[in-house]
């Protein structure tokens, strides 16, 4: 009904004072009126998928996944001494107290960052942070005795997560790493010491990767929803 529809009443008896009355009431009435809301209402968690739990066998324990709430997301990878200058400047020394090598300050200042580094001869090392060591690796070390897995092992507040937990973060699902999308889960197989509290550090494996991430909308230090896998 547009604001010229009522002009017919008019000339079907209605008297012609309360005709105006009507028409300026409705007039008025389309200008305060409710508005229809035309900006898309974001929500502020979101359901994990029906298939996370399509496939789960009778003898498996993962039934449900709880909403632990908003957290903030920063990534962590392998730095690679062949984007450091060559120095000899800093030792390192492999657990038994043995020399590795000499190696420039910046590139082992960044290795005890993350923990874990490719040499220059392709070899792989993490780090002991207790013990100020080095240890050569096939897979890096993440913590209890897990080794990290490409973007799929995350580090965690192991009082928010506990070590081994599943968890799904639904924004990670619109991640494409050279053309295989993420399907949003991730494993706690690791501990830091700048991760605290509602906090995941998500393993990326080689630093480029993080652009991937960052074109989904999930730049370093943004908020994602987390589900633990129960």
């Amino acid at each position: 009904m547009n604001h010229w529809s009522v002009i017919p009443l008019l000339e079907k008896g209605i008297p012609k004072g309360q005709g105006v009355l009507f028409f300026i009431l409705f007039l008025v009435s389309g200008c305060v009126g409710p508005h229809i809301q035309t900006t898309p209402v974001h929500p502020t968690k979101q359901p994990p998928p029906a298939w996370l739990f399509s496939g789960v066998s009778p003898d498996q324990e993962v039934k449900t996944a709880r909403y632990l709430g908003k957290f903030k997301v920063t990534y962590y990878w392998v730095v690679d001494e062949k984007e450091y200058p060559l120095s000899r400047a800093v030792p390192l020394y492999t657990r038994d107290g043995k020399l590795l090598g000499r190696f420039s300050s910046a590139f082992v200042r960044d290795f005890k960052i993350e923990s874990c580094a490719r040499l220059r001869d392709g070899r792989c090392i993490s780090y002991l942070k207790r013990q100020d060591r080095v240890v050569m690796v096939d897979k890096f070390l993440g913590h209890g005795g897990y080794t990290l897995e490409r973007l799929k092992s995350v580090a965690v507040d192991t009082d928010v997560i506990p070590l081994g937990s599943t968890i799904y973060i639904p924004q990670a699902e619109n991640v494409t790493v050279n053309g295989k999308r993420l399907n949003g889960l991730f494993y706690a197989h690791d501990v830091g010491s700048a991760v605290n509290g509602r906090h995941i550090d998500i393993f990326i494996g080689e630093k480029e990767n993080m652009s991937a991430f960052a074109l989904a909308g999930l730049k370093s230090s943004c908020s994602v929803d987390v589900y633990i896998l129960e």
